[in-house]
């Protein structure tokens, strides 16, 4: 982020555990450790904490890496054959316990949430025209972490019919007591008041820093996943409303340009790079680079590279051939540095689309045709829709999805939605859409810390 400040890491435990497992959950080297009590009572101070958040959320074991490595690995267009250890075991969705790459990243989220809850325990302290801004960001970051830990750690929302199907723990305070599971009802109940709350107090433009519209999106992409079409209708259209206007973002008009050195508008949620001091996205781009790797881990199926084979399609050369016909290789992350664009414009965008058409009222399925036709001509490709049906214009959404966001973790979760959404398994190494694999193990820490604490069953999808 622009100007943030160097904060103040103190060693804390923030997940339900005991004391004896709770050290190890969190421990990390002190670095400028200063006493909490004359720190975060100063404003300043407290703000730096909260900005160094996005350090993190930007950083090789969150967005800058392991969130979308992780989500790739699991769904279906790797080629994962030659994958081991940690990768391996994530590919053929059998986690368990052990396993620091994704438990390092369930800690993490954690500590993001620990951040929060702790600027919220010291709002007081902050400058009154600062409190709005720092509680709005707080809650913002609090919501988002626990929409992201639960996809991946519980089955997905509508798989059962109330919804009571153990989530994960929700931590509203900073401290270290011991809690189960909620409810993946009770989690999104969570989620939603959260980035409401956000959106609520956020100014429509914060900076680089979330925004209202940051809130909404997220709000969006959340409704969506929970395939409530009017609600995720709303939020993204109402982005859609602002990105129209140019002020802080927008429709980047050459598909290429998302993924460029400042070369895109399309940031709703990112971080900028800078060059020798912030440069997310370092795990990405050792994982999937290709430009000067022959052999990066992150390696596409022939089946995948084929849904790129329409004639003019420029997003083809996102997915080059390699050393063996077996895989191609990603070219979207061949960059020395690059703004990583947490929430994007043209996912939004296509939020829209698909939520327009599921609604189907006539106004909204023009909508929705002026959404996929802004796609399509982008990608270089050309089909009328004015006669489009509402469920033509639901596949078309759904699959110019799949192509856009390729490398961005976006599939897994919709093998989930649309599997709740139409009774439906679409995975093609097919395993259904609420296997016990399709979801991770908790930590070993979470059982040693609490020995009621409920692990998911193991067993993988085959």
């Amino acid at each position: 982020m622009n100007h943030i400040k160097k904060y103040i890491v103190i060693l804390i435990a923030i997940a339900g555990l005991g004391v004896t497992g709770c050290k190890k959950f969190l421990e990390r080297p002190p670095a400028g450790k200063l006493e909490e009590g004359t720190t975060l009572t100063q404003s300043d101070s407290l703000m730096s904490f909260l900005n160094g958040c996005y350090t993190t959320i930007g950083g090789d074991v969150l967005y800058g890496g392991r969130m979308w490595v992780i989500k790739e690995l699991l769904a279906d267009h790797l080629y994962g054959t030659l994958l081991t250890e940690d990768n391996g075991e994530i590919w053929r969705r059998k986690t368990a316990i052990f396993g620091a790459y994704k438990n390092d990243f369930y800690k993490e989220c954690y500590q993001i949430m620990y951040r929060a809850n702790k600027v919220l325990e010291y709002l007081q302290y902050a400058d009154e025209n600062k409190k709005a801004r720092a509680e709005g960001e707080a809650k913002f970051l609090r919501g988002l972490m626990l929409f992201e830990v639960v996809r991946l750690w519980a089955q997905p929302y509508g798989s059962t019919a109330d919804n009571a199907q153990a989530g994960v723990p929700v931590r509203l305070v900073a401290d270290i007591s011991l809690l189960g599971r909620s409810s993946v009802k009770d989690v999104y109940s969570q989620i939603l008041a959260d980035l409401n709350d956000a959106a609520n107090l956020l100014p429509p433009q914060n900076g680089e820093y979330p925004s209202q519209y940051t809130a909404m999106a997220i709000l969006a992409k959340v409704y969506f996943q929970m395939n409530d079409f009017a609600k995720a209708y709303e939020f993204s259209n109402k982005v859609m409303e602002q990105a129209e206007t140019g002020t802080a973002f927008s429709f980047d008009e050459d598909v290429m340009d998302r993924w460029t050195l400042g070369g895109s508008h399309e940031g709703i949620f990112s971080i900028k790079s800078r060059p020798g001091n912030i440069e997310p996205g370092g795990e990405i781009r050792g994982r999937f680079r290709s430009d000067n790797n022959a052999n990066p881990v992150m390696k596409y199926t022939p089946q995948t590279r084929s849904l790129f084979s329409r004639p003019g399609d420029v997003r083809a050369a996102w997915l080059t051939t390699a050393t063996s016909p077996d895989f191609f290789l990603l070219t979207k992350y061949n960059l020395t540095s690059f703004d990583l664009q947490i929430v994007s414009v043209t996912e939004i965008k296509l939020i829209r689309a698909e939520s327009a058409a599921e609604l189907g009222t006539s106004d909204e399925l023009d909508v929705a045709r002026k959404d996929l036709d802004d796609i399509l001509d982008r990608a270089g490709l050309s089909q009328d829709l004015t006669s489009a049906t509402a469920a033509l214009l639901i596949s078309i959404a759904r699959r110019e999805r799949e192509l856009e966001l390729i490398g961005e973790g976006n599939r897994l979760d919709e093998i989930k939605r649309i599997g709740v959404r139409n009774n439906q398994n679409i995975d093609r190494r097919g395993s259904p859409y609420n296997c016990n694999g399709f979801i991770l193990q908790f930590p070993d820490i979470e059982k040693a810390g609490n020995s009621s604490f409920i692990n998911n069953p193991e067993g993988g999808c085959f």
